[in-house]
């Protein structure tokens, strides 16, 4: 059997090249990366000798067009671009693509995609790197075999940095909000929001172009409770918070309560996870210890976790494709936009001041319509 062809798209300078995607298919067995596309010249020329590319090009129109690809990675981390570039490739009959998060700007955009990759066969994984993570996936086998009771929420929190509130809920809220849909196993029924600018409920004074092509956003505080079909509620928050001194470690992560036990996951993809084997958790009480949970078998150094979580992601997309089945334990094109609707939800929640229901019939940018209403 002849190789996979593969490629892949970035755009330096408007998104670059996301979280390693550029050489995810570089080395893979039953694939050759044959190409890549870079619409600046310089960065066209360092990826070019970065992944070893046989073919380069400005226009990644010009590649799909030439290469043949059956697997394309779509890499800005700006997500303006993603539309195009992911309906291109799989007009093309690019059989596999890997796409960055965020997966679309907006849900009107992150449909079209998935219309038309579901009408070309194409199948989509997003680079939401945790669910490939050992740790992750060792948190749901613990909770499927009733090692914290009955699961009852989910309570994630945003890196809170610089970018606090609905900068980190669209950039790396992404990453949480898929993780909790991956645990909980469900669909979404309804959400709320709270969206605040330093302590008051933000207005339309408030609205202002998110970075990396995200679009409209408000408030560098947000507050969201998630109701799902199986009765497990989920809560995500990212809060300004004092980032001086000690004070700098990242609060990137969730906790899982249960019945009996409650699970601590954070700092992924290093992997630093907990249990504690009470369903409370009572600081100086006889009960207040947390066990390490440590997998041995990802005891490596930093600068592979990224890299390792993108092998396990396009091998199962691979396999997915050779063997004409579903995606298992990916987040997948759907999945994208499934966190991208919670995300939206929290803004659309706020606009209209109260729950919101899903599927959102609000597609659109809430602030985009909220300044349209209000012109």
């Amino acid at each position: 059997m002849s190789k996979y062809r593969a490629g892949a798209i970035g755009s330096t300078g408007k998104g670059n090249w996301g979280h390693g995607l550029d050489v995810a298919f570089v080395g893979v067995s039953d694939v050759d990366f044959v190409s890549i596309a870079d619409d600046d010249p310089e960065g066209l020329k360092a990826a070019t000798e970065r992944t070893g590319a046989k073919a380069s090009y400005i226009d990644y129109h010009e590649m799909l067009n030439k290469e043949n690809l059956d697997f394309v990675a779509v890499c800005p981390r700006w997500v303006g671009s993603h539309r195009d570039m992911i309906t291109a490739a799989a007009e093309a009959g690019v059989k596999g693509i890997f796409c960055e998060k965020p997966f679309a700007p907006t849900l009107v955009d992150a449909d079209a995609m998935i219309e038309t990759c579901e009408r070309t066969k194409t199948r989509v994984v997003v680079a939401h790197q945790r669910r490939a993570n050992p740790y992750e996936r060792y948190a749901k086998k613990l909770i499927r075999d009733g090692a914290i009771g009955d699961l009852l929420t989910i309570k994630a929190h945003g890196k809170s940095d610089l970018r606090s509130g609905s900068q980190d809920l669209v950039v790396l809220g992404t990453h949480m909000l898929d993780s909790i849909r991956f645990i909980v196993d469900s669909t979404v029924l309804w959400a709320t929001g709270h969206v605040t600018q330093n302590g008051h409920d933000v207005t339309l004074n408030d609205v202002k172009s998110g970075t990396e092509e995200i679009g409209l956003i408000a408030g560098n505080g947000v507050s969201a409770y998630y109701a799902f079909e199986n009765g497990v509620s989920a809560y995500f928050d990212s809060l300004p918070r004092d980032m001086s001194g000690d004070n700098t470690d990242s609060s990137f992560g969730y906790e899982i309560y249960g019945t009996k036990a409650i699970l601590s996951v954070r700092t992924l993809p290093e992997g630093n996870m907990f249990i504690h084997e009470y369903n409370q958790w009572v600081p100086g009480s006889k009960n207040e210890q947390w066990k390490p949970i440590i997998l041995d078998d990802w005891g490596i150094i930093s600068s592979e976790y990224i890299s390792l979580s993108n092998e396990i992601i396009v091998k199962e997309l691979i396999d997915a494709v050779k063997n004409n089945r579903e995606l298992v334990d990916v987040s997948t094109d759907s999945d994208g936009r499934a966190a991208l609707e919670m995300i939206m939800a929290v803004h659309e929640s706020q606009r209209i001041g109260g729950r919101v229901s899903f599927p959102m019939i609000t597609r659109e940018n809430p602030y985009e319509v909220w300044r349209r209403e209000a012109a």
